[in-house]
């Protein structure tokens, strides 16, 4: 073996060069500085035996990536574009009237006097604790649906809520909850 520094001969039992004293390289017995080729050849030799897949195996994982970015692409349109819309407060606020109007399981009281009666009763006993009143949001994927809500919460953490889905189209309110079917005569 040749040494790479100063090119003279290194004996194979020889740890370093006798002229230069550099260590002998750890490569194979036929390095040399003349020996490029060599070196070059083996690193393509290398490459072109990692490349061993069979091409259907390279056309499945293509499709399989595919099939992958697409389910997150439509995933990420649909979650996102999603939104719940806009309530037009045109049609939310007489939908909001006439229910409050509306008479209510115990005659002579609309629906709004029903839960006020039952809101006062919980202030004078004590139980009330926080109260919300009447709230409007829209119904996520209908366009001509509203959810009306009566909430307070009493002491014991319990929420008292009286809920229901008015269909604008329809003009009419469909109890949600325990507390709306007490208050709500259809």
């Amino acid at each position: 073996m040749r040494c790479p520094r100063c090119h003279s001969q290194v004996p194979d039992e020889a740890l370093r060069c006798p002229d230069c004293k550099l260590p002998k390289p750890k490569a194979s017995p036929d390095y040399s500085p003349a020996s490029p080729k060599k070196r070059q050849a083996k690193k393509q030799n290398s490459k072109v035996n990692d490349s061993s897949r069979p091409k259907w195996l390279n056309a499945i994982a293509g499709v399989v990536a595919f099939i992958l970015t697409a389910g997150v692409g439509w995933y990420a349109y649909a979650h996102f574009s999603a939104q719940p819309h806009e309530l037009d407060p045109h049609l939310a606020q007489p939908m909001l009237a006439k229910l409050r109007q509306s008479p209510s399981s115990q005659s002579g009281l609309s629906v709004d006097d029903y839960l006020t009666q039952h809101l006062e009763k919980s202030r004078r006993v004590g139980n009330l604790l926080n109260y919300q009143g009447w709230t409007i949001s829209p119904v996520k994927g209908s366009k001509t649906k509203l959810l009306i809500a009566f909430t307070y919460e009493e002491k014991d953490n319990t929420q008292q809520r009286a809920e229901w889905v008015a269909d604008v189209a329809n003009n009419t309110y469909t109890p949600q909850t325990e507390l709306a079917v007490e208050a709500y005569k259809k």
